[in-house]
């Protein structure tokens, strides 16, 4: 079956729904208010990027990527929009081939930056950052490791578990 012809409830707002939305998409790489003047003032973001300079030198660099799950009885992959953390060469890589969708190497190591709904200590899990061609945001393969979020990304999740992450995120019609 097809995400768009499946029939659910929101958790949320108690609505039926059919179609269900196969992605969430985290705002913000870093939190602003937990840094100084210095670093929100050194912070550049983006759609695509975002880079955080701060006084003393250093800079984090984080590109957008997807992190997709297979969905047991649905033909289609549900994804995360998250940030990735990059070393500067990787996220160089990834700008100078970002227009023209053709990179200088396939794929570079990067830094979860979210928590997960349901997957607690997610964040900064090791994983590959492969290139996509076409403009495409970058796919996410977490690191093999003993994670129910590197299972789920092996195995599957359910659609109730989607059902569960997009009434997190979901707004009510006013």
């Amino acid at each position: 079956m097809s995400a768009e012809a499946y029939r659910w409830r929101c958790a949320c707002c108690d609505e039926e729904y059919t179609g269900l939305p196969m992605d969430v998409a985290f705002d913000v790489p870093v939190n602003p208010d937990s840094h100084d003047d210095d670093a929100r003032l050194g912070l550049r973001q983006n759609d695509d990027f975002c880079e955080v300079r701060y006084a003393s030198g250093r800079t984090d660099r984080f590109i957008r990527c997807l992190l997709p799950l297979p969905v047991h009885r649905l033909s289609d992959e549900f994804c995360f929009g998250v940030w990735m953390s990059l070393s500067e060469r990787s996220w160089n890589v990834y700008r100078d081939g970002f227009d023209s969708g053709q990179y200088e190497v396939e794929l570079c190591f990067g830094y979860l930056m979210h928590d997960i709904p349901e997957y607690p200590s997610s964040m900064l899990m090791h994983a590959n950052v492969v290139f996509q061609p076409g403009n495409q945001r970058p796919k996410v393969f977490l690191h093999e490791a003993d994670h129910p979020l590197v299972a789920a990304q092996r195995d599957g999740v359910d659609v109730t578990q989607i059902e569960r992450w997009v009434a997190l995120s979901h707004r009510p019609k006013a």
